[in-house]
């Protein structure tokens, strides 16, 4: 009798969440159509074109942003000091003048 019953609740308890589901999925569905008349009753009145910032998007061009905006803020080299060289010391003399 309780395994009938547990498989009774667990039955009930997946149909509810199911339903829920089927629910909260219609109301965004019906959301997006709200928002897109809205959006064209809005356009019709204006007598503007609706922007739609997505149409054509080339994930290329995304990507190339995002790689410039990250060199962008990317550390920067310290310029490179040059070597070390050997310093060798000369014994000076001077070169008399030619004045014949």
């Amino acid at each position: 009798m309780t395994q009938f019953l547990n498989d009774l609740f667990s039955t009930l308890i997946r149909l509810v969440l199911i339903v829920s589901g089927l629910v909260v999925g219609g109301l965004v569905l019906l959301l997006a159509l709200v928002m897109g008349a809205g959006l064209l009753v809005w356009s019709l009145l204006t007598g503007r074109k609706p922007v739609f910032r997505f149409a054509g998007l080339d994930p290329r061009a995304t990507m190339a942003g995002m790689r410039a905006r990250a060199n962008a803020h990317a550390p920067r080299q310290q310029p490179r000091r040059p070597q070390a060289v050997e310093v060798i010391d000369i014994e000076a003399r001077e070169v008399p003048d030619r004045r014949d």
